[in-house]
């Protein structure tokens, strides 16, 4: 079994300035207020939600139950502490719990007490079905999480096979005979209907404390869901629920474990998805269902017509707008259905949420249904279509936060750009949110104001917008340079003047450069204005999606830019040496007159570098201090600006992310924190690479352990490490993409790698 102790996340971040003569350090922070409609929102700072799964832990162990939020976009984790704060109870964000969970999640989480240890353990997926960790923490030592299963197993007639849940179906995981152990709901691999495996803890044992499981209905309900739409087919005589579905499954069509494996790689049956939620809705002792299905934004609740559970009941009566006595929910797409205590009364309300990447709402994507009624027979009442998101930025996917005085008042106020945000129907557009500054020099506050400013949606110039402000044309005010998905570069010239609200009239799209050519990065362009060679004119220096940044010096005139191409490698960095994937966004910062790069990244880490003003051509470097600086990881798709707001001498940093929120982090003058000692952590070597036969690995961490990964996450090859260095064989691999995990007691990264 693996242990997997993950301690808590650090939110010190510090940055040697000079060579190490001084340093400064950010913290994570909530001293900046922000008004919605004219109404403070509690946390405004706590990085948006997309496509949240929900369930609940007591995480700080203080007899209150707790928010765990799983959301679909690339596996992250939030967590959301209940509080009671001055006699009102609240939800708190709390990132120092983040990572404290195992680090392959993925697809699906839920947290569900399987042995009664009062410790709730985790379901994710694993292999084809489910992975399992037990949860072995107390309140000393926090929760700690041991691998249990990788993969459950269940006996299918005379074959022990795998518990097969699609990677995207949500199961039930739940009582469904009463009898103290955890069985499970899912779908047949084939998607119509659905398979009762059941847990025979209680029956071996005599304890609720195993993952023993038994198919013992292959149509549990005597339904089948239609594989065009969600329509339901009661009493269904498609074999095998004819008679019940309870019949003893054939060998012979029970996958192997490497069927399943091929099968989850190349999915195209037309029922690609559907999430399962079992309660007894009416308290007759038989599990009633709520089925969400990834082609509709509809909930399914299917009423079981059984008194006793084990009776083979069929399913009677189906209300295709779930709740029917409320607003029936309506969330594109793909809805699924999660029982948690949202209002902090001790009764299980209903939350729901999307479940289908990239095309579903990704915004007001969380409705929550209060429980008017009890935990025994349920009464779901329509609240909000904004649960939790309504008390923070969510600007969509892909927030990219800006600082620059909008409306001319000399306020910083908040600019935030996005990947996308969902538009009806099944589209997605980018936009920029504008949050103006309505607090003073000394005290900020951001009011929202509009999520589409300047209207750049308009000008058909796709996903992904990212704008950077400067004056162009020494006119006293800002104008606006756009960076797309394109990879082209836009110049919109402002108009207003000095001290007046921003007023953009002329545009001049697909720029050129002094050449003539049109600056394209090939896709994903992410500008910044900086006069990076301290000449008085702002050049440009634009990331991309392959994870590089051009440099552009401006070789005009103070009036008349020209932008003349200098280094299409900048700094030699590249955020994603090993992935096309690399989304890199430069934001330049000036500490006493040096510039200090922060860009963000696909992999959501904190890429750094120094050593800038005297290497801006081809051939120079810079100064790179790794590619996960002091381990910071906001999870994916980071986006930094950092500045004084508050004109205290303490910068404040406002960090981007894939779940389209912001993150406040201020600089603490008092921190004692300094750099590790570990500088070998952001400088692991991997080569060759591709390679055929062996991979040499060096500047390993103490005690580290090595494993490669396949595409599904298995682990097909491992060696332990007492030195910095060491070889690794590939030989028998077949050719195709693996990662290569490197850990140690306080350190984890992975790097792809290619086997020729």
């Amino acid at each position: 079994m693996i242990r997997i102790v993950r301690l808590s996340f650090v939110l010190s971040l510090v940055f040697c300035i000079s060579a190490g003569l001084a340093q400064f350090s950010f913290e994570r922070s909530n001293h900046i207020n922000l008004l919605f409609a004219g109404n403070e929102i509690s946390i405004p700072w706590a990085g948006g939600i997309n496509y949240g799964q929900f369930s609940q832990i007591d995480m700080d162990f203080d007899g209150r139950m707790d928010l765990f939020v799983f959301d679909r976009s690339d596996d992250q984790v939030r967590i959301f502490l209940s509080k009671n704060m001055g006699g009102e109870d609240v939800y708190v964000e709390a990132s120092e719990y983040r990572f404290s969970f195992p680090s392959d999640l993925r697809y699906r989480a839920a947290l569900v007490d399987y042995n009664n240890d009062g410790l709730p353990d985790i379901f994710t997926y694993g292999i084809g079905g489910i992975k399992v960790y037990r949860n072995v923490g107390n309140e000393t030592d926090g929760h700690i999480w041991v691998l249990e299963e990788a993969s459950l197993r269940s006996m299918q007639g005379s074959v022990n096979a795998i518990l097969y849940v699609s990677s995207a179906d949500i199961p039930a995981y739940t009582d469904v005979d009463g009898d103290g152990d955890l069985d499970i709901l899912t779908f047949h691999i084939g998607g119509a209907r659905i398979e009762y495996h059941k847990n025979l803890s209680m029956e071996d044992f005599g304890v609720p404390d195993s993952l023993k499981y038994q198919l013992r209905n292959e149509c549990w309900g005597n339904f089948t869901e239609s594989d065009t739409d969600n329509s339901i087919n009661l009493n269904s005589n498609i074999f095998p629920c004819g008679s019940g579905g309870s019949s003893v499954p054939n060998p012979e069509f029970v996958l192997t474990d490497e069927e399943i494996v091929e099968m989850e790689n190349n999915r195209d049956d037309r029922h690609a998805g559907s999430t399962l939620l079992a309660l007894d809705y009416n308290n007759n002792g038989v599990m009633d269902l709520v089925l969400g299905d990834i082609a509709y934004p509809n909930l399914v609740k299917m009423q079981n017509g059984g008194t006793a559970p084990n009776t083979n009941s069929s399913i009677v009566a189906v209300d295709y707008f779930f709740p029917g006595n409320s607003t029936p929910a309506s969330v594109t797409l793909f809805p699924g259905g999660f029982l948690v205590d949202a209002d902090h009364d001790g009764v299980k309300d209903l939350v729901v949420s999307p479940n289908a990447k990239i095309v579903s709402e990704n915004m007001n994507s969380v409705w929550r249904y209060k429980n008017t009624g009890t935990n025994e027979e349920p009464n779901f009442v329509f609240q909000e279509s904004n649960f939790l998101q309504a008390d923070m930025i969510d600007v969509g996917t892909g927030s990219i936060p800006i600082l620059v005085d909008v409306n001319g008042d000399g306020l910083k106020d908040l600019l935030v750009a996005n990947f996308f945000a969902y538009k009806p129907v099944l589209d997605k557009e980018s936009r920029v949110a504008y949050y103006r500054n309505t607090g003073t020099a000394e005290n900020p506050v951001f009011t929202f104001v509009t999520y589409n400013q300047f209207n750049l949606n308009s000008f058909g110039l796709g996903l992904r917008i990212v704008p950077t402000f400067g004056d162009l044309d020494n006119d006293g005010d800002l104008d606006m340079v756009v960076g797309n998905e394109t990879g082209r570069i836009h110049l919109f010239t402002n108009a207003a003047g000095p001290n007046a609200t921003m007023n953009f009239t002329t545009q001049v799209f697909n720029l050129q450069d002094e050449d003539g050519n049109i600056i394209n990065l090939g896709s994903f362009s992410a500008p910044t204005l900086v006069d990076i060679n301290r000449d008085g004119l702002l050049d440009l220096v634009i990331g991309n999606k392959n994870g590089v940044m051009q440099y552009y010096q401006n070789t005009g005139t103070p009036t008349v830019p020209k932008f003349t191409m200098v280094n299409p490698n900048l700094g030699n960095i590249d955020v994603a040496p090993n992935s096309p994937d690399g989304y890199a966004v430069p934001h330049f910062v000036d500490v006493n007159n040096v510039w200090h790069l922060f860009i963000g990244a696909r992999d959501g880490k904190m890429h750094y570098a120094t050593g800038i003003e005297n290497n801006l051509l081809p051939g120079t470097e810079f100064d790179i201090y790794g590619n996960n600086f002091i381990g910071f990881n906001i999870q994916s798709y980071s986006a930094f600006c950092i500045g004084d707001l508050n004109e205290n001498g303490q910068l404040e940093m406002f960090s981007g992310n894939d779940l389209g929120g912001i993150e406040l982090f201020e600089h603490d003058p008092n921190s004692n924190v300094s750099l590790p000692n570990e500088t070998w952590m952001n400088q692991i070597v991997v080569y060759p690479n591709p390679a055929t036969h062996s991979l040499n690995i060096k500047n390993l961490p103490e005690n580290a352990s090595i494993n490669i990964l396949n595409a599904l996450g298995q682990v097909i090859l491992q060696q332990s490490v007492t030195g910095s260095e060491t070889q690794i064989s590939i030989h028998t691999l077949t050719s195709g993409i693996y990662f290569l995990r490197v850990q140690s007691a306080t350190f984890e990264t992975f790097v792809k790698i290619i086997k020729q």
